[in-house]
């Protein structure tokens, strides 16, 4: 049997609404028009499709059946047109992102999902990089777009508002910190550390904090992930300092506690950066409008 796209709508149009006329009417066909069409289809068919009655019609056994083909034909048209378009616009090809741990832990995975789902036939490649490895990476044509610590220079680049979050302290429950609901830079200097490696924002965020104060940065132990300094913290090695909501995933499972961080920089900005807007390519100039909508 074959039918063209025109015929499959009215017929999904007619089942759905119980009516010749009410499906003719949802699909802007003259009555006549659409009744040929129907009975073409059940010529093609060789079977009835449908059962008219005074109130309307009701599908057979085979209407039922060209039905569930008919929707799934239709469905796979329409991602279809709309992959067609998003070639047309340019929103295709691949669009490199350099960003920080901490938007790709918080922020970015929904949002390129999110994105994806729109434009199918458009790839993401997603690489970590500390704040000032990710300047040089969009300063080098490397990257189509970054995301950076707002404090990171960033010369040559233009920036635009992402995100913000908020640091917090992670300790052990049996730690003596455990029973506190917040805590000072100065006593947070005072603990050992597991810190995520050299060069992030939150390494050297806390070097400038133990420059200011005088002493030394007494860091125990380098990880490279947030994951595993929770996972250390967790075993006593030492406390740790993240943003609130990338770790809250791991608050829920290991037996940790969390502190409010009472620190002028605690409340981060993080932004957006391209060498110039107006020479991303099409793909790359959506992607990064999604990215700047707010949540």
């Amino acid at each position: 049997m074959s039918a063209d796209l025109k015929s499959l709508r009215l017929f999904v149009a007619v089942a759905d609404n119980g009516s010749i006329s009410e499906g003719a009417k949802r699909c802007h066909i003259a009555l006549a028009a659409a009744s040929k069409r129907i009975s073409d289809l059940e010529a093609r068919a060789r079977l009835p499709l449908l059962v008219r009655h005074a109130r309307g019609v009701t599908l057979t056994s085979a209407g039922h059946g060209l039905l569930l083909h008919a929707r799934a034909v239709l469905s796979a048209m329409d991602r279809l047109g709309a992959e067609l378009d998003d070639f047309q616009n340019g929103v295709a090809g691949v669009v490199s992102i350099t960003a920080n741990a901490s938007t790709i832990a918080q922020f970015l995975p929904a949002q390129i999902g999110s994105f994806l789902r729109l434009h199918p036939v458009l790839k993401i490649d997603l690489q970590e990089r500390a704040s000032t490895e990710v300047v040089k990476a969009v300063q080098a044509g490397l990257a189509d777009i970054g995301v950076i610590e707002g404090n990171t220079p960033a010369e040559g680049l233009e920036c635009l508002p992402y995100r913000t979050d908020e640091l917090a302290v992670v300790v052990a429950r049996d730690h003596p910190l455990a029973r506190r609901r917040r805590i000072g830079v100065d006593e947070v200097l005072s603990h050992d550390h597991i810190v995520v490696r050299e060069g992030t924002a939150l390494h050297r965020v806390l070097l400038a904090a133990a420059l200011e104060a005088q002493v030394p940065l007494k860091v125990r132990m380098q990880v490279g992930s947030f994951d595993m300094v929770c996972r250390m913290v967790e075993q006593g090695a030492g406390i740790g300092v993240l943003p609130y909501a990338a770790i809250l995933p791991q608050l829920q499972i290991l037996k940790l506690r969390c502190l409010k961080l009472d620190a002028p920089w605690a409340n981060r900005r993080h932004l957006l950066c391209v060498r110039r807007q107006q020479d991303l390519t099409v793909a790359a100039r959506s992607v990064l409008e999604h990215l700047g909508l707010p949540d």
